[in-house]
């Protein structure tokens, strides 16, 4: 030992170390040091210390750290927007296990296997759900399900002591979604509803220059919504067939906006102008092109626009006019190259769809709900604002249904 640290003390590793005068303190800390197996940084950072009059305890402080848990999580529904958005990034999503899958259809199951390379995860039926959702080691579920089916397996989920994230809305009706939130309530456990806009880059800004009252007192907003590419027949036959689908399913991603751009202000009233434009969803019996009038108390006067199809690409818009300027979330497209020449000038097209239009927003979703479950946050989406754009939806559909203004 003696031998080692004579070498040491008088080779080159002395260019990192103070004058001679401290040589004797150098030995009796590398001593100490060889005899801990301490690395040679401990060796010039403990030397340095030393030699500069700080004291210094011989062990190494490590500090206090809690490690973050990672999450054992189940889904129920591998449809369309499950498999090709929400279970894609569950796991990309490091802090997420996924158990299992539950759907009933063998093609979408299928499907979803042959899109995620999922061979290897159980996938179940909806007969098993109980002893599924029973599993203590289970913390939360996803329900991506049918709108029909959102309120049952939510409460059962959260009967079981287990969080959930869910697709829009909570239920098909005010008294579903109330229903949901008073359980999360009563079990303590975040429950999230997933309107994904509220995620978006671009849509936060514009809310935020709401909350700042930069805009003054708002005067008009607008708020565009057009899919792309149409949903299929079939599942717009499926869809809300005793209401309106087009309010229930589409628009209400747009009264979501105003709820959340107004915090939540009660409009006084909302009134429907519909069409079927498309011959068989006149044969169906449902519009593809909607707008919503809402007014509010306050002077605030709403437009919504909606249609089920926009050949150009997946079109979602705001604008907010008020007395001191206006705010607008524009869409952003597949590329923001932008080409001018003599004759004229080219942009590129818009997003064709939902999933590329709102990729990073679904990522932040699931990313919040996480928080959510480390109890670092809590849900972003509050139980008054879902039941708030509820009623807004069901006097839409009470006013398409009779062509009046229907008041709240």
């Amino acid at each position: 030992m003696a031998t080692i640290v004579k070498r040491i003390a008088y080779s080159p590793i002395r260019s990192f170390l103070p004058g001679a005068r401290y040589h004797n303190v150098r030995v009796g800390v590398l001593s100490s040091v060889l005899s801990k197996q301490t690395s040679k940084h401990y060796i010039f950072r403990h030397s340095l210390c030393t030699s500069s009059g700080v004291s210094t305890d011989p062990t190494p402080k490590v500090q206090s750290t809690t490690k973050k848990r990672d999450y054992n999580v189940g889904v129920l529904g591998a449809g369309r927007i499950a498999s090709s958005v929400h279970i894609r990034n569950i796991l990309k999503n490091r802090r997420l296990n996924l158990k299992w899958i539950l759907d009933d259809s063998p093609a979408a199951v299928s499907s979803c296997k042959d899109l995620l390379n999922l061979h290897n995860t159980p996938f179940y039926t909806s007969d098993d759900r109980e002893s599924l959702l029973s599993d203590e080691s289970l913390d939360a579920v996803f329900v991506f399900t049918p709108t029909d089916t959102h309120a049952d397996y939510i409460c059962e989920s959260l009967s079981r002591g287990k969080a959930v994230m869910t697709e829009k809305p909570c239920g098909e009706t005010y008294a579903d979604i109330k229903r949901c939130y008073d359980m999360a309530e009563r079990v303590n456990k975040p429950l999230l509803t997933g309107f994904q806009r509220r995620f978006d880059r671009t849509f936060r800004d514009v809310f935020q220059s709401t909350r700042d009252k930069a805009l003054g007192d708002l005067k008009f907003m607008r708020v565009t919504g057009r899919d792309s590419p149409r949903p299929s027949y079939e599942f717009l036959r499926n869809t809300d067939m005793g209401g309106c689908n087009i309010i229930s399913d589409m628009a209400v991603h747009d009264i979501d906006m105003t709820v959340w751009l107004t915090s939540a202000e009660r409009p006084i009233s909302v009134y429907t102008m519909s069409h079927m434009h498309d011959p068989i969803m006149k044969e169906i019996g449902q519009p593809d092109s909607a707008t919503l009038a809402l007014k509010y108390g306050s002077g605030l006067m709403a437009i919504i626009d909606s249609d089920r199809y926009a050949p150009y690409g997946y079109d979602m818009r705001v604008e907010i006019f008020g007395a001191e300027g206006m705010a607008l979330a524009e869409n952003p497209r597949e590329s923001a190259s932008v080409i001018d020449v003599q004759n004229g000038g080219k942009l590129n097209r818009l997003y064709d769809s939902f999933p590329q239009r709102f990729e990073a927003a679904f990522e932040k979703e699931i990313d919040h709900f996480v928080d959510c479950l480390d109890g670092k946050d809590t849900p972003l989406i509050k139980k008054a604002e879902c039941l708030l754009t509820m009623e807004i939806v069901e006097k839409g559909v009470e006013s398409f249904k009779t062509g009046n203004v229907a008041y709240l």
